[in-house]
């Protein structure tokens, strides 16, 4: 039940940060993380668009290192199961 737990914390944490990095790029605007979040635009600042987006897609990281783990973790514990009522 962890790696389905894992799956889906895995899921929540990498869309958090990738949905709006997709919208970023299709609307060429992104907003600040914050009490007060700002719009930056792609057109106005390019270079701080570009350090946000990018640091939106390296946010996701963690989530899909944990959905592999997730991943990982059920396929061990398929594996165990189908190994023990085998013998």
């Amino acid at each position: 039940m962890a790696g389905i737990g894992a799956i889906g914390a895995g899921v929540f944490l990498t869309l958090r940060e990738f949905l709006p990095w997709l919208e970023a790029n299709r609307t060429g605007a992104v907003r600040t993380r914050g009490a007060r979040p700002q719009l930056v635009r792609r057109d106005e600042d390019p270079e701080r668009f570009k350090d946000l987006t990018g640091r939106r897609l390296k946010a996701a990281g963690p989530g899909l290192l944990i959905l592999a783990a997730g991943f990982g973790w059920l396929f061990w514990n398929v594996l165990a199961i189908a190994v023990s009522t085998a013998a």
